[in-house]
């Protein structure tokens, strides 16, 4: 196999354009980097390009076994040297292994019938709150996400980092209120809305099998719009000197009180 051992290689530099949302949105591809993280996407059959490696880095036999499998899964592998590597990397201590994925989105339209619990997220901003969402919703084994009007990007490499590879089995969607209010109508989804305000106790709501747990971003929390569309809101009651919680904190203390309500279901 024919080591990549310049920085200018035309592929190395499209690599390193996957770190900025520009690069992303143009290829719709995305970097993904570790052990753990190209083991994910490959185990789950996420649609990969390359996986490239530097043996010089890859001490691990776990993580070699990743270049073989993935050969055998079609995929290209390109072994690079560890300077070069180390030019794509966003580790500081990089384990010398990393992959191109192809961006995965499912059309809200093609969700005829809503199953399990999903997750809607209005105008959020932080990358890493995202992936963390993203993270506790396949934890209570969640559906999917729908990402809403001026949402981060879930391919972002914060967000892919935080998500510990739960982005590679999660549906994601983007759409906006307008068009999700046109699906709700169609398919009488139910859902419920998180809030800052007073509402009733989220852990006095009975939530159904089939659901969408509508939030806002940090900054706002629910639009008014978004708000009209839920069929119930709730809050996190606080007694501290704050009013508000992290936004992925939020997400995961609700999901895990829906999830909790299943299994004593169950």
């Amino acid at each position: 196999m024919k080591t990549i051992s310049s920085k200018n290689n035309t592929y190395i530099k499209f690599i390193r354009s996957l770190h900025n949302k520009k690069g992303r949105d143009q290829s719709r591809k995305f970097y993904i980097e570790g052990i753990h993280q190209v083991g994910e996407a490959l185990s789950n059959n996420f649609p990969l390009e390359s996986i490239i490696y530097s043996p010089g880095l890859l001490k691990s036999s776990f993580g070699k076994s990743i270049t073989e499998n993935g050969h055998k899964k079609g995929v290209e592998i390109i072994q690079v040297t560890p300077e070069v590597f180390k030019s794509i990397s966003l580790k500081e201590g990089p384990q010398g292994i990393s992959a191109v994925g192809i961006q995965k989105w499912v059309d809200l339209s093609s969700l005829a019938k809503l199953d399990g619990v999903w997750i809607a997220i209005e105008n959020i901003q932080d990358p890493g709150n995202l992936g963390s969402i993203l993270r506790s919703l396949d934890g209570i084994n969640g559906k999917g996400i729908i990402l809403l009007g001026d949402s981060t990007d879930p391919y972002h490499p914060t967000a892919v980092r935080a998500s510990t590879g739960t982005i590679f089995r999660i549906l994601v969607v983007r759409s906006d209120v307008k068009d999700i209010d046109i699906w709700r109508s169609t398919n009488g989804a139910i859902f419920i809305g998180t809030i800052c305000e007073t509402a009733k106790s989220y852990r006095h709501v009975e939530y159904p099998e089939n659901m969408v747990l509508f939030m806002g971003s940090e900054q706002k929390g629910l639009s008014k719009e978004a708000r009209n569309l839920c069929d119930e809101l709730v809050t996190i009651h606080m007694s501290g000197s704050i009013d508000s919680l992290n936004l992925a904190c939020a997400a995961s203390i609700v999901l895990f009180e829906i999830h909790d309500q299943k299994v004593k279901n169950d």
